[in-house]
């Protein structure tokens, strides 16, 4: 039998498919406060910054993925998501920012890395 951590977790899973962020969201909190483990907690990490995001809580979507991104610095989703809720939360300059540094650090830039990460540090 999974744990209730893990349980809570699959349910927030389960509500996020349906389109339930409220519900999600509830379930996600629920997982994290009951001590979800790795790998799944940083996945409900995702989740959540992603549901307080479409139910409108901007604040909290970002403040939640600035320590998740913190805590799981090579996560590109986490900072893909992040930027995202940046973007939602009306801080569009800091999201094309975080956004082009993911590219800038995945992408396959064809021997222009150095000069796109120059340019992104000074756009503007």
């Amino acid at each position: 039998m999974k744990d209730l951590a893990r349980q809570r977790y699959d349910e927030a899973c389960d509500h996020d498919r349906a389109g339930r962020e409220e519900a999600a969201i509830s379930r996600y909190e629920e997982a994290l406060e009951l001590g979800l483990g790795d790998p799944w907690r940083q996945q409900a990490l995702l989740g959540l910054g992603s549901s307080y995001r479409n139910v409108l809580r901007h604040a909290d979507a970002i403040s939640l993925l600035q320590r998740a991104t913190a805590e799981y610095e090579d996560d590109d989703a986490l900072r893909v998501f992040l930027a995202l809720a940046l973007w939602s939360g009306g801080r569009e300059r800091e999201a094309f920012e975080l956004m082009g540094k993911v590219v800038v650090d995945t992408a396959d830039l064809r021997g222009y890395r150095r000069e796109a990460s120059f340019y992104l540090d000074h756009v503007g």
